[in-house]
């Protein structure tokens, strides 16, 4: 018997019977009467689904992927977004969530996902925020709230409840907007619907030091500024490392608190995981014909507005990029087939940075291996002597703390493959960097393979010092299937966890109804 929620958004209306009636304003489909065209256009989004029905593998496509975030949730499983009505269901339903983790000692200290990952795929999360508290929420276990999320992203996460007017929902996103000098109440309309997308199309993190509340990695970022912050971690290098915009600041940000998302469970690098950045790169716009462009916000491309039968104007909810339904200030300049052709040849230098021979992906792969036979030369060892994650994490991690060579050397490693990745990362988790701002995307990583060409250098040299019989050998890591035994990971069981979660969990004790 599934749970019901118990708290109800209620609104009360003059009934002909002249009875009050709740209504649970959480729920979409209870503003279909109000807000006909909004609600119609919304459930559009379940059309954008690839043509199977199932979500595309992107480590699949991209097994570098899985070298990159080894010993992190994203090598399991890593697939393309779909619409908003599949955001609960991709979530519940992939291999990242509702398993365990194996600790240092080998013992299960908890699920990988921290409840804070509801954040981005409900509006039950600010019900829940105002049921419970955002700290006593955030500070528990994904599943721990499974039996109360029933809503995928909807009216509620914009607006206020039964209104059209705007809303942050997300108390850390005003937070953040606070932080930036941009607060909610003070901005245009274009940039608070901006804004409210910004709730979850950024970079962020949650480190435990505040009941795992979601923190937005901003004290240093100065929108659309370019900025040298190496004052913040007192940096005494001139190669820019610090110097830009968002991603600088925020790996500032993590360096000045000794911050890493995880320890790469293959290298023993120290790591990041970005999100999906583009609320920063689209205000980090560097260039563009027109400055009156600098205008435009999520809303004028992804909700344009729409006329209905009766000629009546509204925001088209569907939350695509459809060319065709563009405003005139757009198609004045552009017609709809030149966008096309503009993102196909923007893809493609972007792609070229990443997938040629000298590229960031195929390269990040190459270190993070390179790292690893550094260390088993040194009798450090890891997953390629048949160690579990943990325990591997746990021998890399003491290792880096020894004050002997090897640890100053790998330190000086693994901060440059930690660097690298994450400005490749900041790119390319960024959905529509090539839309948005694909001049950051070339920019971001060109640096990442400027980094990463002193990188392997530098694991070259330790190579000849310590295993010059060693030889890299890419056709070993080529294919999904290669690489997830490589780090640590059994696809089939995997599987077979994750069934037996939804059947004897998901099915049994939890609202939603899986897409």
């Amino acid at each position: 018997m599934k749970l019901n929620k118990i708290a109800l958004a209620v609104v009360v209306s003059a009934a002909f019977t002249g009875q009050a009636i709740a209504t649970d304003l959480y729920n979409s489909d209870n503003w279909q009467k109000q807000y006909p065209d909004q609600h119609k256009t919304w459930a559009e989004t379940e059309n954008a689904n690839p043509a199977s029905g199932e979500p595309t593998d992107l480590l699949a496509k991209n097994p570098n992927l899985v070298s990159a975030w080894a010993g992190y949730g994203f090598a399991k499983d890593y697939n393309r977004a779909r619409g908003h009505h599949f955001a609960v269901t991709d979530l519940i339903k992939t291999l990242r969530t509702g398993s365990p983790i194996v600790g240092h000692d080998g013992k299960v200290v908890g699920e990988a996902m921290a409840a804070s990952c509801w954040g981005c795929k409900t509006p039950d999360l600010p019900r829940m925020y105002d049921k419970v508290g955002e700290a006593k929420f955030s500070d528990n276990a994904w599943s721990t709230w499974g039996h109360e999320i029933s809503n995928t992203i909807g009216c509620a996460d914009c607006h206020e409840l039964g209104k059209s007017d705007m809303r942050l929902s997300r108390p850390y996103a005003e937070r953040a907007m606070n932080t930036i000098g941009k607060p909610f109440d003070k901005q245009d309309k274009v940039m608070q619907a901006s804004q409210t997308c910004a709730q979850c199309h950024v970079e962020y993190y949650f480190d435990g030091t505040d009941s795992k509340k979601v923190k937005f990695p901003w004290d240093y970022w100065v929108p659309g500024v370019k900025t040298d912050y190496k004052q913040f971690v007192s940096y005494k290098g001139t190669d820019g490392l610090y110097e830009g915009f968002a991603a600088e600041a925020q790996l500032a940000y993590f360096d000045n608190r000794g911050f890493k998302d995880w320890t790469n469970a293959i290298s023993g690098a120290p790591m990041l995981k970005a999100q999906h950045p583009e609320f920063e790169n689209t205000l980090d716009r560097t260039s563009h014909a027109m400055d009156s462009h600098l205008e435009f916000g999520c809303s004028t491309c992804h909700m344009p507005k729409a006329k209905n039968d009766q000629g009546a104007k509204y925001s088209h909810h569907k939350v695509t990029f459809e060319a065709e339904q563009l405003p005139k200030t757009c198609t004045s300049c552009h017609e709809a087939g030149d966008f096309k052709e503009i993102f196909a040849e923007r893809k493609a230098e972007i792609n070229k940075l990443r997938f040629d021979a000298n590229g960031t992906d195929p390269r990040l792969t190459e270190v993070h291996f390179k790292a690893q036979a550094i260390w088993a030369a040194n009798g450090v060892e890891g997953l390629e002597a048949g160690l579990g994650i943990g325990k591997a994490k746990a021998n890399y991690e003491a290792a880096l703390k020894a004050d002997n060579e090897l640890a100053k050397e790998m330190n000086k490693l693994l901060t440059q493959v930690r660097n690298a990745q994450w400005f490749w990362d900041s790119a390319t988790a960024s959905h529509g960097i090539h839309a948005h701002n694909p001049e950051e995307a070339v920019r971001l990583l060109t640096k990442a393979n400027g980094i990463l060409d002193d990188a392997i250098a530098n694991a070259d040299k330790l190579l000849a010092k310590y295993a010059p019989k060693y030889k890299y050998d890419a056709s070993k890591y080529d294919t999904k299937e290669k690489l997830q035994p490589l780090a640590g990971l059994n696809f089939d069981k995997m599987t077979a966890d994750k069934e037996k979660f939804i059947k004897e969990r998901v099915e049994k004790e939890w609202p939603h109804k899986l897409k």
